[in-house]
């Protein structure tokens, strides 16, 4: 016989957790012969196992050395490395004062989240938004604030009128090939963000995961590069290894003022410590063998190629029965479905031929903005061969969904 579970008393942000939306879905994405291009996952086959496996038969040599607990910052040759990194890309730091070791981006942003947010403190997101990135925000007990976002990122104009209405402590943004919209921020929106954050003291926090693979286009520094004087007071940069390297690595990092950094570090100490030393040493020694800036124009080459099989593919399946913006990076299209059909509606009848999206409505952390049409997909996973497929098994559910044929898959 079993016991009813107890009435536990949940903290308010816990009370009644969502389920991921996302991963319902990858018992279909999943199944053989179905073509997913739901999921945010790098190409496994385009890991640099290779060179991982160098690096880490280097540790190895060095193996006693490495098994005890880290700095809680990080690893010194890593932070150093990873100021290195940072600073390829315009941004300059001080690694034993500003620039700190997470458990990938997410962690980072769990982090600055918990250290400047609280019940009653109000915080911007863009919208759409990764799912996970608005719940680290409501985690901590704030309010939560979405601004529109689109093909050129976030509403600026928008943006502006929101902070003077409700003073945020943090607005949140992935400049760079966002996720779900695929957008970059062009130079001059970013200086505005600037502008805004100084003007109303609020933290921007740039995520980027995404910044190191473009493949068409010119580069644009990160906003906390672009900072000047008092702005560079008010900007945090997160990024990560996990798409460019390996996500089971879980090696990310924060680029914050010293007094934020510092509170950030106390913050990961009460989370898990530190971050493990052999991993932080196997990246580092990754980064100093040059297998890092050999590795990236391959993956950037590859999911350029992919991007373009699946503008081309889409344009040949679906013709003008979808519109969408195709990006200079990343790794993610946004879509819309022209016509009555909306996503959601789409979704089972694509199952059914053998083919997964994510609908937009997912991305979306007030309901009531969703746009029932959008969809995300990827092509990071799918070589071109399997995207043109996919494409063409999209159209034809196109087709089964707008003459209402039956179908046989029941999603929640």
């Amino acid at each position: 016989m079993s016991l009813a579970a107890p009435n536990y008393a949940f903290a308010a942000p816990f009370q009644n957790p969502p389920a991921s939306p996302i991963r319902s879905l990858m018992p279909y994405a999943l199944q053989p012969g179905n073509i997913s291009v739901a999921g945010g996952y790098p190409a496994q086959e385009l890991f640099d196992v290779e060179g991982l496996n160098a690096a880490a038969e280097q540790v190895a040599g060095r193996l006693g050395s490495c098994l005890q607990y880290s700095n809680i910052d990080g690893q010194a040759s890593l932070r150093h490395a990873l100021a290195a990194l940072t600073a390829e890309r315009g941004l300059i730091c001080d690694p034993d004062t500003e620039l700190g070791v997470t458990g990938g981006s997410q962690q980072a942003l769990a982090l600055v989240s918990r250290v400047m947010l609280q019940p009653g403190d109000h915080v911007i997101i863009e919208s759409p938004a990764f799912p996970n990135s608005v719940q680290a925000l409501r985690y901590t007990g704030a309010t939560v604030h979405t601004v529109p976002s689109g093909p050129d990122g976030v509403d600026i104009d928008a943006l502006d009128e929101m902070a003077a209405r409700i003073r945020p402590k943090m607005v949140c943004v992935v400049a760079s090939f966002s996720n779900p919209c695929g957008a970059t921020i062009s130079r001059e929106r970013r200086l505005r963000l600037l502008e805004l954050a100084v003007k109303y003291q609020f933290l921007i926090v740039e995520d980027d995961p995404y910044g190191e693979l473009r493949f068409a286009g010119e580069s644009v520094p990160p906003i906390a590069a672009l900072a000047e004087g008092e702005a560079r007071q008010w900007a945090v940069y997160l990024s990560t290894m996990s798409k460019t390297m390996a996500p089971s690595l879980r090696i990310g990092w924060l680029v914050a003022p010293p007094e934020v950094r510092r509170r950030c570090v106390g913050a990961k100490a009460a989370d898990d410590m530190a971050s493990s030393a052999w991993i932080q040493e196997i990246v580092a020694q990754y980064l100093a063998d040059g297998r890092y800036t050999k590795h990236v124009p391959r993956i950037r080459a590859a999911y350029g190629a992919r991007c373009d099989a699946m503008a081309r593919s889409l344009r040949e399946s679906l013709s003008d029965r979808i519109v969408f913006s195709q990006p200079e990076g990343g790794m993610f299209f946004w879509a819309r479905l022209n016509g009555d059909i909306d996503a959601t509606r789409l979704l089972p009848y694509a199952i059914e031929h053998g083919v997964v999206y994510v609908p937009g409505k997912v991305f979306y952390a007030d309901p009531e903005q969703a746009d029932l049409h959008a969809m995300r997909m990827s092509f990071a996973t799918m070589n071109e061969a399997q995207i043109a497929e996919g494409m063409a098994r999209l159209g034809r559910a196109l087709q089964a969904c707008e003459a209402n044929a039956p179908v046989s898959i029941t999603l929640p």
